[in-house]
């Protein structure tokens, strides 16, 4: 490359990237601080945190986006850089991370593979409970179950040497096959390693998986499972009478993604057991936020072909939404209660969901949806859209795709609006 470019072009490209670098750095340092906090002993605080930290990237950036229009093709020397680097990484180097942090001594189930996937974290105490929750997801998506029973390894052992910690690990899952049906069916991975959570990553990556489900008191604090994992995670709090309470579900609706995802839980659940659903939200908006939020209820009930399902508002008397929230979810003595995380952007859960799982008798689901909040999205497409906005061509076709789409949701939304999708009673 240095023969057939210009070496002004590939040293500014490596100024590019190292400014890409410092902008990463300064993101790294935020991060690190949210997820860690006061558990690391810190060498040197930036003062004014996050301010610096936040200046340091625009300067950064700006630097960067600078020599995108002062030199364009340094950008695409760097990107290509970039790209060469990420599929190494990608196709080669994560293998032999996997490998060497979190090792997979056992891995046993079907040769064919199917596409959608949940991932249950083993623990004997739990496990068969959990199932019943992977059993009415893959019945509903077509998909496959995994198992992953994680031994963790003392820090003063190698791994490399560590291969016979993996056998009560393989013998427990011996004995869990035994106690549920159609057991091969299912697929069963032990991982050593010395960080529990670097293998449920390790494993969600490598596996593909689309679904997690794991006991909530494992995913509470675990800020780094939470920040880097790439599927929906499903986090159970359990109580005594599991099984009766899931031919009772209600949903408690805050207005964000994760209550859709509950959504899609609670219909997969109730077909899969000829459960009851019942939706409850908390009434704290304005009168004109709240009916768009209660048309959102209706249109995924519409889309989830969810009909006849009773909705329940709430008016709390203070700030403290949980009090009557707690009231009526003690309305039915058998009931499985699923809430979203929240829409905290600061915290994995917001304070009523763990308010909620706190002071709750009942089981009590905790969904979190991994993709990109609604906020986020439309921040990029309006950065997006202005872009086409200067390319006639592209804009044109933008412009008619937005007008089909819009005739689109006309169409479906026409008569959606009626007694059968939404019968609502209000208390």
């Amino acid at each position: 490359m240095a023969l057939s470019l210009d070496l002004t072009s590939i040293a500014i490209a490596a100024s590019v990237m190292f400014l890409f670098l410092f902008t990463q750095v300064n993101m790294a340092s935020i991060t690190i601080r949210r997820m860690h906090g006061k558990k690391l002993k810190y060498g040197f605080k930036t003062p004014f945190f996050p301010v610096f930290p936040i200046i340091g990237m625009i300067v950064a950036a700006g630097l960067a986006l600078y020599l995108l229009f002062t030199h364009p093709q340094s950008w695409a020397i760097a990107i290509a850089w970039i790209l060469l680097g990420f599929f190494i990484y990608k196709f080669y180097i994560s293998k032999k991370e996997q490998e060497h942090y979190a090792p997979t001594v056992f891995n046993q189930g079907p040769e064919e593979r199917k596409a959608f996937r949940i991932l249950v974290l083993y623990n004997k105490k739990t496990a068969t409970r959990l199932l019943k929750i992977a059993d009415a997801i893959s019945h509903e998506k077509e998909g496959e179950i995994s198992f992953l029973n994680v031994i963790k390894v003392p820090i003063q052992v190698p791994l490399t040497l560590a291969q016979e910690f993996g056998e009560p690990g393989m013998k427990s899952f011996d004995d869990f096959k035994k106690s549920i049906e159609h057991s091969i069916r299912h697929r069963y991975l032990v991982r050593l390693s010395h960080d529990v959570t670097e293998a449920v990553l390790a494993t969600v990556e490598e596996q593909g998986i689309n679904t997690m489900i794991v006991d909530f008191s494992f995913l509470r604090n675990n800020r780094k499972l939470l920040s880097l994992s790439t599927c929906d995670i499903i986090g159970v709090k359990l109580r005594g009478g599991f099984e009766k309470d899931i031919q009772n579900i209600v949903v408690s609706y805050d207005k964000g993604r994760h209550s859709n995802l509950g959504l899609e839980l609670a219909t997969m659940l109730s077909k899969f057991y000829n459960s009851g659903i019942r939706i409850v939200r908390a009434v704290v908006e304005p009168p004109e936020e709240e009916l768009a939020i209660l048309n959102k209820i209706n249109e995924k009930m519409f889309d989830l072909e969810l009909k006849k399902v009773p909705f329940e508002k709430v008016y709390p008397v203070s700030s403290n939404v949980v009090i009557k929230l707690l009231e009526n979810f003690g309305k039915k003595k058998s009931e499985v209660v699923i809430a979203g995380a929240g829409n905290q952007s600061d915290q994995a859960f917001s304070p009523k969901t763990l308010e909620i799982v706190d002071r709750s008798k009942k089981t009590v689901f905790v969904v979190r949806n991994h993709r990109f909040s609604e906020f986020r999205t439309r921040t990029f497409w309006r950065l997006l859209s202005s872009r086409l906005e200067e390319n006639r061509y592209l804009y044109r076709l933008y412009i008619e795709a937005l007008h089909l789409a819009h005739l689109v949701k006309a169409k479906r939304e026409k008569g959606r609006y009626d007694e059968e999708y939404f019968d609502a009673k209000i208390s």
